[in-house]
């Protein structure tokens, strides 16, 4: 038992120590290199903007918070060509959702998918972006809403051509409601402004985060088979 108790204490000491050794790491390479992370310089509007299609795929969502993240798309401030494509999962509460579309089909820049049965996410969006062709594809779930100028700020740093990716700041929308959240919302900061930060120093961040993150179509066309067929233990990853 003694035996016991001491390989117990030497693990969670050297775990301790990894993680620490880890974070600081981590710290060290999230310091911008040329002025803060999260600068976005302002978008040349005399030159070609690139059109951006946005996907958002649902399933069984509550119709008022779909209608705010439609909302949250419909404001953007992005003076280039901007398309939607909303595609339903099959969900169980689909007449309520078609409430929902009804509205925002008055918006030309709006389509919608109705899939037949549940699918899976990954379905969903490659059903999307196979009826899209922008240039950049924008990834929103339908549970969040972005900021104003959330397209304009990702675009802007899409003009770079050897990025192929780049992702928002996520915060959690009750993050004042109990000490969960609190955690919940901390969390979001610290994969956003420390982890991913830090592995973009290294041009290989691991994950994009699926609220909100910006693709060059080149780079998912390239993706899309593997990402729809890729297995976890055999199994679908759907």
């Amino acid at each position: 038992m003694y035996l016991l108790d001491t390989t117990s204490t030497a693990a969670i000491s050297i775990y301790a120590l990894l993680l620490a050794a880890y974070r600081s790491m981590q710290v060290l390479y999230t310091r911008p290199i040329n002025g803060p992370a999260v600068s976005a310089e302002p978008i040349e509007t005399r030159a070609p903007l690139p059109a951006v299609d946005v996907i958002v795929p649902s399933f069984n969502e509550d119709p008022g918070i779909l209608s705010a993240c439609l909302a949250s798309i419909a404001d953007q401030d992005y003076p280039g060509e901007l398309r939607v494509y909303v595609v339903d999962d099959g969900s169980r509460n689909r007449e309520a959702i078609v409430r929902v579309h009804d509205f925002y089909s008055r918006d030309p820049r709006f389509t919608f998918i109705l899939l037949p049965e549940n699918v899976g996410k990954r379905k969903a969006q490659i059903a999307a972006i196979g009826q899209s062709s922008g240039e950049l594809v924008l990834n929103v779930d339908s549970d969040s809403t972005i900021a104003f100028d959330v397209v304009s700020k990702l675009v802007s740093k899409m003009r770079n051509p050897e990025v192929g990716a780049a992702m928002g700041q996520l915060t959690a929308s009750n993050r004042s409601d109990t000490w969960l959240t609190r955690l919940i919302d901390m969390e979001y900061w610290l994969a956003c402004n420390e982890e991913r930060a830090a592995q973009a120093r290294f041009g290989a961040v691991m994950c994009c985060c699926g609220p909100c993150a910006m693709y060059r179509r080149s780079a998912l066309a390239a993706l899309l088979d593997q990402y729809e067929t890729q297995l976890f233990r055999g199994k679908p990853s759907d």
